[in-house]
């Protein structure tokens, strides 16, 4: 980086090169752009990858698995500090939609197996003092009507989230142009 202690002095050159433009690397060169330093980002194919296929779930608590209790912590503040991220984005993104939704999550059971696992899980969740709600299969099909009829039981976590990752990369990538990462 340079030192701020040549003054006058010509800047030119890149103070930091991130390597990967998926979600994670556009993020990170955009947040370094608008720090005022000069950025690079190498990628044949920025935005694609990953974000192409992800399915875009926010779900801090119905996607905690047992030995992250340490990480749930961090996952439930940065699910708390979206909305906040979807604004600024936009805002820097010349106004693009990233798909954002704080919809919740339905995570259903379809066999005996399924039901038992996500009866621990929602053990899990409560001992960690999540929020998460237990439903009869009658119940998460009167939520999502178009559900098979044989669901047998389903967790609602009405605080997950979830965005479009294919707008999400398309709103990061227009954010890194407008504060001029070279791409």
């Amino acid at each position: 980086m340079h030192s701020s202690g040549t003054s006058g002095a010509s800047r030119t050159g890149t103070d930091v090169l991130v390597i990967g433009g998926g979600l994670i690397g556009l993020v990170t060169a955009w947040r370094a752009a608008r720090r005022g330093l000069r950025v690079a980002l190498a990628d044949p194919d920025p935005g694609g990858g990953a974000a192409r296929v992800a399915a875009g779930m926010l779900a801090a608590v119905t996607e905690l698995h047992y030995g992250e209790e340490t990480l749930l912590g961090l996952n439930v503040a940065s699910a708390a500090r979206y909305p906040e991220f979807a604004a600024e984005l936009a805002e820097a993104s010349g106004g693009l939609d990233i798909g954002y939704r704080a919809c919740g999550t339905l995570a259903v059971a379809l066999d005996a197996d399924d039901r038992l696992h996500l009866r621990e899980l929602h053990a899990l969740q409560r001992r960690c003092g999540l929020d998460s709600q237990w439903l009869t299969g009658r119940e998460c099909r009167r939520l999502e009507p178009m559900l098979a009829p044989g669901v047998r039981g389903g967790l609602r976590v009405d605080g997950d989230h979830q965005v479009d990752p294919r707008r999400l990369a398309a709103a990061l990538l227009a954010a890194c142009e407008r504060a001029g990462v070279a791409v």
